[in-house]
């Protein structure tokens, strides 16, 4: 049950975005006396500025990246280190 709602929301139909179908942004009390224009405006740069998931996903690919390339320096610091450590014994 809902009581006292008085808010004033924004609805995006479009977010430009393949995950998401529609975003309902709610505005603050201060601002709700504000121009249509200029928060429907706001609105768009909000979402349009917003990456969704695609930041998530070129971190994933950056830590695997950093992974994949210490493993790499660690296996190839190892061999040095064998190497080495066969020339003294031999």
């Amino acid at each position: 049950m809902l009581k006292g709602v008085n808010r004033q929301i924004i609805e995006i139909g479009d977010t430009g975005n393949i995950y998401f179908e529609k975003a309902l942004l709610f505005v603050r009390p201060n601002f709700s006396d504000s121009p249509q224009n200029t928060l429907s405006r706001e609105a768009r740069d909000l979402i349009g500025n917003a990456s969704g998931y695609t930041g998530i996903r070129m971190r994933r690919k950056e830590q695997r990246f950093k992974k994949a390339a210490f493993a790499s320096v660690c296996g190839v610091v190892g061999a040095a280190i064998t190497a080495a450590i066969m020339m003294i014994v031999k």
